[in-house]
């Protein structure tokens, strides 16, 4: 039923509404307003329906179904939409059913910290006297040397090796009776789809999956399992190819199709995803059987440096009926060579390709920087600053690629006939430019763009790559967006702008990051959920806005100077010195010292701040309440344990800005939501490590104990 004023008003008699007309319609008015509130009330019925069921229920309405369930209280986690409760409620009855199983713990882990995960009983691990009516052939003293593939797997959560028993507590010790191991991966995998390789030496046909030119393994894209009756296996789990794995599939795929029979793929599967890894040379897809798994490292003494290659063949004899052979590739086909420990790419010696592109997944703590995933903001996100630019608001869509424009260059080109104005970023309109693509390309504009608003935004689950620097100037009326973006170069921004906003993307620390140079003071510079280089300014700017953000400058050098700048900084890390004329910080971690001009305004909450550094006034800030009234020596000791420690701080590592579990418990949980201060607080990890400790005491069998062991 549709309800509003003239449905309303259908209802009374004609005289009411011939009165009402003549009146000048206020009963109808009047109606409308009643109309609006009713039709808020026949909303939330409908709604009521969904609300139900845990699989359509709205967030809120999760801990109440949960409470019927008599689910215990768990931690709330935000900030993220990888991770929730709705799952654990979801499973809560099978979970029950089963309770006290590996196969429980296993799935109870994953639901409760979002984090993939492989349970392990330890006692199955443990090297003990067979008893001859119950042997386990599976469980043997000695590995076999001649299978190189479990050896590779030799304590880690997949290994078959028995142990002698180990008494400590978990999770130092782990190969003792009581013990089950829930081993958790705390990266995250994101698949590329089909993204440009790098070329990687002077020689041809050597390249690099990584947009970059980097050395980066490759990881799995992990498989989702259909039954919680199955314990995890390699392909479950975002961890790093195995080259021998790899390697024994397509070995068995190319012998498989040599006998006339179907393969039985895993990681080439094409359901599920499709392959963990793929390559199009010059436009056409090279078939998985024409994949090779080599070792790429260079060839010693070799100058200019050279890879080994694949071979230009393979042969295969058929198993089962008669000599016959096969040969691969097939006609008009290529091998190509791929080393997943290096992230490297190598086609036969003589062979040479105008373009190679390949598909495959990398892995990151979260949703930060450029990457495939969806960054429309999450649920309770209001942030301004989360916004993505609606196509409604600009006068002019341009979708890259298309027919009319291939590339972000040609948008920028200016057009062959001054009458055509179609598709391209012309000065004093509104321009949204769509990049459909993770491929990369060189570009470095030069753009005046006075009275103008250019956004620059990727689209979902997309990684374009831009090589180059970037320059923008133009008058007061200027803004500029970016999103979604991974940029090999500088951002340098010159004379009087507006708003320059960057959402989601990554500039390489090494290249300049962001530069603003000229007269103009009016500018208001905002990151959002960004990897950046250090930011500078010459002149003070309007206002400096940074959160869920990392501005690492390289190797503790100067991360932010913007002169007598106001500078909010929200959950982010700063790798290296701070300079600004007034602060508000908060859930921060300042690995180097900083120093603000002016102490009477502003003020830094649950944030780490090296000793000696100048700030405005600090609430709950370290180690300030570490070495508080304690004497000088104690307080040194107190400053220095509770001093941050990182995982990596290198931009071409997986883990990037992640703090060590070592790391002081006042700065993993400092923060004022509980969770850890700087960039990676949105993920909120102690949160989920307290939701899955609380989970065990209902579901763990009584005298087993169990303990999460972080894979990465």
């Amino acid at each position: 039923m549709k309800l509003d004023a003239d449905t309303l008003l259908a209802l009374l008699p004609a005289f009411y509404r011939e009165r009402d007309a003549e009146a000048g319609d206020p009963l109808r008015a009047l109606l409308g307003v009643i109309a609006r509130q009713g039709a808020l009330v026949e909303a939330d019925i409908e709604r009521l329906y969904d609300n139900a069921f845990i699989e359509t229920c709205e967030d809120w309405v999760v801990p109440y179904i949960g409470d019927l369930l008599g689910v215990r209280a768990l931690y709330p986690v935000g900030g993220t939409a990888a991770f929730g409760p709705r799952a654990l409620v979801a499973n809560t009855l099978r979970l029950r059913r089963r309770k006290g199983t590996a196969l429980v713990l296993e799935e109870l882990a994953f639901d409760t910290t979002g984090w993939r995960a492989r349970a392990v009983e330890f006692f199955e691990r443990v090297s003990t006297t067979q008893y001859l009516n119950h042997l386990r052939p599976h469980s043997l003293r000695t590995p076999d040397l001649r299978q190189p593939r479990p050896l590779d797997r030799i304590d880690g959560p997949f290994g078959t090796e028995a142990h002698t028993a180990d008494i400590r507590a978990l999770p130092a010790g782990r190969y003792n009776l009581p013990n089950v191991g829930l081993f958790l991966w705390r990266l995250q995998a994101y698949p590329v789809q089909r993204a440009t390789a790098r070329p990687a030496t002077t020689r041809p046909g050597f390249y690099t999956f990584d947009p970059l030119g980097l050395d980066q393994p490759l990881f799995n894209r992990p498989r989702t399992e259909t039954d919680i009756s199955h314990l995890a296996e390699p392909i479950n789990v975002p961890e790093a190819l195995h080259w021998r794995d790899l390697h024994a599939e397509l070995e068995a795929r190319r012998q498989a199709l040599t006998d006339g029979e179907d393969p039985d793929d895993q990681y080439f599967a094409e359901a599920g995803g499709g392959p963990v890894l793929r390559v199009w040379i010059d436009d056409s897809e090279v078939l998985v059987e024409h994949l090779v798994i080599c070792d790429l490292s260079p060839i010693p003494t070799v100058v200019p440096e050279e890879w080994r290659r694949p071979p230009a063949t393979l042969t295969f004899k058929v198993h089962k009926v008669g000599p016959l052979t096969k040969t691969f590739p097939a006609a008009g086909g290529v091998l190509v060579g791929i080393d997943p420990r290096r992230g490297r790419l190598a086609l036969p010696d003589g062979v040479t390709a105008s373009s190679v592109e390949v598909g495959y997944a990398y892995v990151f703590p979260g949703d930060i920087g450029a990457g495939p995933y969806d960054r429309r903001p999450g649920p309770g996100d209001n942030d301004p600053l989360a916004a993505l630019p609606a196509a409604a608001d600009f006068d002019v869509v341009i979708q890259i690629p298309s027919a009319a424009v291939p590339t972000l260059a040609s948008a920028f080109n200016a057009p062959a006939n001054p009458a055509d104005t179609v598709n391209r970023v012309i000065a004093g309109k509104r321009t949204l430019v769509v990049l459909n693509t993770d491929a990369t390309e060189t570009v470095a504009p030069v753009l005046n763009l006075p009275d103008s608003h250019l956004a620059i935004q990727a689209a979902p689950g997309r990684r374009p790559v831009l090589v180059g620097d970037f320059s923008l100037k133009g008058n007061a009326s200027t803004r500029l967006s970016l999103g979604g973006l991974l940029l090999d170069g500088a951002l340098n921004l010159q004379g009087q702008l507006n708003a320059v906003t960057l959402r989601h993307c990554s500039l390489v620390p090494n290249k300049g990051g962001v530069a603003h140079t000229g007269t103009g003071t009016d500018l208001t510079l905002s990151l959002y959920r960004c990897l950046s280089g250090p930011l500078r300014s010459k002149r003070p700017l309007a206002a400096v806005v940074l959160r869920d953000s990392l501005i690492d400058g390289e190797g503790g050098n100067l991360a932010l100077d913007v002169d007598d700048s106001p500078l909010s900084v929200i959950a982010s890390t700063l790798l290296g010195t701070t300079a600004a004329g007034r602060l508000e910080a908060s859930n921060c971690l300042f690995d180097g010292l900083v120093t603000i001009a002016r102490r009477q305004e502003g003020c830094v909450r649950y944030s780490y701040l090296p000793p000696k550094s100048v700030t405005p006034r600090r609430h709950r800030c370290q180690p300030d309440l570490v070495m508080a009234d304690l004497p000088a020596a104690e307080a040194a000791r107190e400053a220095t344990r509770v001093t941050p420690a990182f995982t990596s701080t290198r931009f071409d590592t997986p883990a990037y800005g992640q703090l060590t579990r070592t790391t002081a418990p006042e700065i993993r949980t400092g923060a004022d939501n509980g969770a850890e201060m700087g960039v990676w607080n949105l993920l909120q990890q102690p949160q989920r490590e307290a939701n899955l400790a609380l989970a065990l005491d209902e579901y763990l069998r009584f005298g087993l104990e169990a303990a999460a062991i972080f894979v990465n």
